[in-house]
């Protein structure tokens, strides 16, 4: 290692001698009219700033704007081909990425050799990108998501570039950030020199052996707030410019150094890494193991910047080009990104990392999906991720069954959307029958909506007596929280460690199978789901009942030391985003009587579990042994019609409205109470419950057979029509093997999703017409699959 890195040094220092203290070009007016002449130009000048180059906004006689760049006589001919040959590529591998184009000359030349003071310099001309620096704007938020985005689209791009005149040493790539170590001690303040040497051995010690194994491609390698323009009256991004330090390293390392440079002034340092990653992977997902070093390439970025400065100022006889201003606030941010476990932040950006990202996957041969996702990501944003890693675009439902656009069908084993299966005729004339007749909103009496209510309401114990309807489980989830805080008077929630229920701005602050929990607000307190074994055995991790309730009992104290008391517990009956667990007959009792005791509501999610889906009742809470004071529901309710409603006990409704109001346009309107009337008819005519316990029985019993058949599965769980598969590697969860065996299905023709804390739980949730054929074509199709993956 020692040999290693005095090699690494000693060719950094030719690299920093020869290029960051060469002499730098410094034309006169009169010289630069000259050189212009040669592009068929005439304009003014004015000064950019550069570290080693003499760069200069041209304005053009005819309004157009370039940048001439003038490098120093150190900079080697290739590395200039090799920039101008990027950008090329980037203009041809996505059009629309706002980087400088390249100018030709008359001749036809991209680079032009100058002759000034007896030497010879190299000079280019780039098309200039309006806007400042962003480091002349308040950094927020949107700023970083649209900065990663940028920056991911420009990686993506350049993914494919090849050429062989790039550097090969740059002191600037942090693949060769170990040759500094000399350096170090140009830091003259001990307290920093310590701060350097600490996170030199930790980069040395845990990310440097690890660069053999990670991913490389030319990346831009210095995208930092000087270098990111924006528009001065919108503050939208303009473009990235200054290609000057790019160069063929590690991938990860380019996120790195942007988030680094974003953490200046921050405070929040994860949160604002996580803004940044999570955008960029929209575009560039980064593998597991980029993002388990990315932490400490981050702090190395900010260190490596902090030894070339002090060394810039010890070894140069003027002023140094570094400002002492962003010195300090580099190296605050560095003692703040120190004062982090670096496990923590690993976790935390691999949270970050998948939140928004799209499934990595190759560009088909399917011109036609192609040409749709282009079409979609620039109509519709990068908000609707794919499900899948290949081409998949369904256009016909019949019953379980799923046609894509080539004819090929496909077992639906995972939407529970379309309840009683998709397109069910009798759920389908209903609702075209309803559309011809009449349709608007609940505040004009309607009997077909009032039968829904009475039916409905009918089929929950006494006291859940009193319907309202919304469009959706999100919005459900929302009425049922103001119900639970305009009658309670509190104002904190408790919701399991990994939970969703919905999209709100205050229902989706209770995600926590996506926020990392120090993020998450000071009213949200949380608990663990009972984690019950199934054909795996033994109760699993599952404390015992008194235990389980002490978790509520310290979450409920946590909300109080933070000055809120709870409104209501949020639980979906199977704790189906947790991991699908079932639980014994009375075993959550003491934890509710917790709630209760300190004055909150509990509130069933029945987005995943209503209507017959666990076999042994109606209602999920009824599975679960709950007693809830609200139940709220989704999905399966109007088979593909939007339809959402809350139940609740009539108090509560006549509480809630003495201080507030409610109303919802389109929840509950007529089609949507055709459509849900419908689905109970078909529930009950057809008894889909009953094909629910005996169905998922065998499914379940035929699944669990396959675990003495592949290490893969850990357990086998589940309820009814909804089952979960665990897929391990050796004893830890693994979701890059689930992800592997969900698309291996697909192209078996079976459709299963993915679900869990650790997003390796294959997620079995069928329309409720799933038969023992059905069944077996799935395990037969997972056996496969599971041979196939490992």
């Amino acid at each position: 290692m020692l040999e290693s890195r005095s090699r690494q040094s000693a060719e950094a220092s030719t690299d920093a001698g020869n290029i960051l203290t060469a002499r730098v070009p410094r034309l006169a007016t009169t010289e630069l009219a000259r050189l212009l002449d040669v592009y068929g130009l005439s304009g003014t000048f004015k000064p950019l700033s550069g570290e080693r180059d003499q760069n200069l906004k041209v304005t053009a006689a005819d309004g157009r704007n370039y940048v001439l760049k003038i490098a120093n006589a150190a900079e080697p001919a290739q590395a200039l081909a090799f920039q101008n040959a990027a950008l090329d590529h980037i203009a041809m591998a996505d059009q629309d990425l706002p980087v400088p184009r390249t100018v030709t000359s008359l001749a036809g030349a991209t680079i032009v050799p100058v002759h000034h003071d007896g030497a010879v310099f190299m000079a280019r001309l780039v098309t200039h990108l309006p806007g400042e620096p962003a480091l002349d704007f308040r950094a927020t938020p949107g700023f970083r998501r649209d900065a990663g985005r940028l920056a991911g689209r420009l990686d993506r791009a350049l993914s494919s570039f090849r050429h062989s005149g790039g550097p090969t040493d740059m002191i600037w790539d942090l693949r060769h950030a170990a040759a500094l170590d000399d350096r170090i001690h140009h830091i003259t303040d001990p307290r920093r020199r310590a701060i350097a040497e600490k996170v030199m051995t930790d980069f040395t010690t845990h990310v440097v052996p690890a660069f053999t194994g990670l991913r490389r491609q030319v990346v831009h390698n210095d995208i930092h707030q000087n270098n990111i323009m924006r528009d001065q009256c919108s503050g939208a991004i303009t473009g990235i410019i200054d290609f000057g330090d790019m160069v063929e390293t590690c991938l990860v390392n380019e996120a790195a150094i942007a988030i680094a440079h974003q953490l200046y002034r921050e405070p929040d340092v994860l949160g604002v890494a996580s803004e940044f990653l999570s955008a960029y992977a929209t575009a560039m997902p980064l593998e597991h193991a980029e993002v388990a070093v990315l932490f400490d390439l981050v702090k190395m970025r900010l260190l490596s910047r902090e030894i070339i400065a002090a060394w810039r100022s010890a070894t140069s006889d003027g002023p140094s080009p570094y400002r002492a201003d962003i010195s300090e606030m580099g190296w605050e941010a560095l003692s703040r990104a120190l004062s982090i476990n670096p496990e923590h932040a690993s976790e935390h950006l691999e949270k970050a990392m998948t939140a928004l990202a799209a499934a990595p996957r190759s560009t088909s041969t399917d011109q036609h999906f192609e040409d749709l996702m282009a079409r979609r990501r620039k109509a519709m944003g990068p908000m609707y991720k794919e499900f899948y890693q290949q081409p998949f675009m369904p256009v016909k439902g019949e019953g379980i069954w799923v046609t894509d656009t080539h004819g090929k069908r496909y077992l639906d084993a995972y939407n529970n959307v379309p309840h009683v299966g998709h397109c069910h005729p009798q759920v389908s004339d209903a609702v075209a029958k309803q559309v011809r007749a009449f349709n608007s909103n609940t505040r004009y009496p309607s009997e077909l909506i009032v039968d829904y209510a009475e039916r409905l309401t009918a089929t929950l114990p006494n006291h859940l007596d009193t319907a309202m309807f919304v469009c959706s489980g999100t919005e459900a989830n929302e009425l049922a929280w103001r119900i639970a805080t305009a009658n309670t008077g509190g104002t904190g929630a408790l919701v399991t460690d990994a939970a969703f229920h919905g999209n709100s701005t205050i229902i989706g602050a209770l995600d926590t199978a996506t926020l990392p929990h120090d993020r998450l607000e000071p009213w949200i307190g949380t608990v663990t789901a009972p984690r019950f074994a199934g054909a795996a055995g033994g109760n699993g991790n599952a404390l015992s009942s008194s235990d389980y309730a002490s978790t509520y009992a310290e979450s409920i104290a946590g909300l109080a030391k933070r000055g809120h008391h709870p409104a209501a517990l949020f639980v979906c009956p199977v704790f189906a985003s947790d991991g699908l667990y079932s639980v014994p007959s009375g075993y959550l009792d003491p934890a509710i009587a917790e709630i209760r005791r300190a004055g909150g509501l509990v509130i069933a999610d029945e987005v995943q579990t209503a209507l017959g889906r666990t076999g042994t009742h109606y209602w999920g809470f009824q599975h679960a042994g709950l007693v809830p004071d609200i139940v709220t529901m989704g999905k399966p309710m109007g088979n593909g019609i939007p339809l959402g409603v809350v139940v609740a006990r009539r108090s509560l409704v006549e509480g809630f409205l003495q201080t507030q109001r409610y109303f919802n346009t389109f929840g509950g309107n007529q089609v949507a109470a055709a459509a849900g009337l419908a689905v109970l008819d078909v529930i009950e005519k057809e008894k889909l419950q009953e094909n629910a316990l005996h169905v998922g029985t065998h499914l379940r019993e035929n699944l669990a057979g396959l675990m003495g058949r592949h290490a893969a599965i850990g357990d086998v769980r589940g309820t009814g029509l909804f089952a979960g598969v665990e897929i391990v590697d050796g004893d830890k969860p693994s979701a890059a093997k689930a992800r592997a065996v969900i698309e291996d299905l697909l192209t078996r023709g079976v459709l299963v999703g993915l679900t869990g804390a650790g997003r390796n739980l294959l997620k079995i949730r069928p329309p409720m017409v799933f038969s023992r054929e059905n069944a077996d074509m799935l395990v037969d199709a997972l056996d496969k699959a599971l041979a196939r993956v490992g």
